[in-house]
């Protein structure tokens, strides 16, 4: 256990990929519960106003899975998705301890003006660059691809998530 944690520090401090993690199917499912109960538990203390949070963390978890097994599909390398989604998620979990109160503070109540330019709002930009950069260097070493490729490809598919979360009505501005 130790030694998985060490690897999820070192991929953050760019020491390491996916492939250091073991391909072990339930350390995935270990890391999803995790990061699902990370983004309920605080979340609903820090957001009492998002009243779907379970299924908002539950549905982007199993889509954003679902994209990278599509996109490892499609470069042909389907074997790598339990490291690869580990990595993800992993990585998901370190930052959402951090993410949560910083999106609550800079967060507008319903109705209120939202934040601009605070030294938070500052910060939560920064871990997103961030996050987007390493989700960029994970998804390249599983896919043997240039960087910019994978960080569009991460990107696509974290839209395709938000698209969806809106679509079925779990998320985004209230009426």
């Amino acid at each position: 256990m130790n030694s998985t944690l060490k690897t999820f520090l070192d991929i953050l401090s760019l020491r390491a990929g996916p492939e250091d993690l073991p391909s072990s199917p339930r350390l995935l499912v270990g890391t999803f519960v995790l990061l699902v109960v990370l983004q309920t538990g605080p979340g609903a203390w820090l957001l009492p106003s998002e009243g779907a949070l379970f299924p908002q963390a539950l549905l982007s978890g199993l889509v954003s899975l679902g994209w990278l097994a599509l996109v490892l599909r499609l470069f042909g390398k389907p074997e790598r998705l339990v490291q690869t989604g580990t990595a993800m998620l992993g990585i998901a979990c370190a930052f959402a301890p951090i993410a949560i109160p910083v999106l609550a503070t800079v967060r507008p109540e319903p109705g209120g003006q939202p934040v601009a330019f605070s030294p938070l709002a500052l910060l939560a930009f920064a871990i997103s660059l961030y996050l987007i950069y390493i989700n960029g260097r994970i998804l390249r070493s599983a896919i043997e691809r240039p960087l910019f490729q994978c960080i569009v490809l991460f990107l696509l598919g974290e839209f395709f998530v938000f698209t969806l979360t809106l679509a079925l009505g779990l998320g985004g501005p209230e009426t």
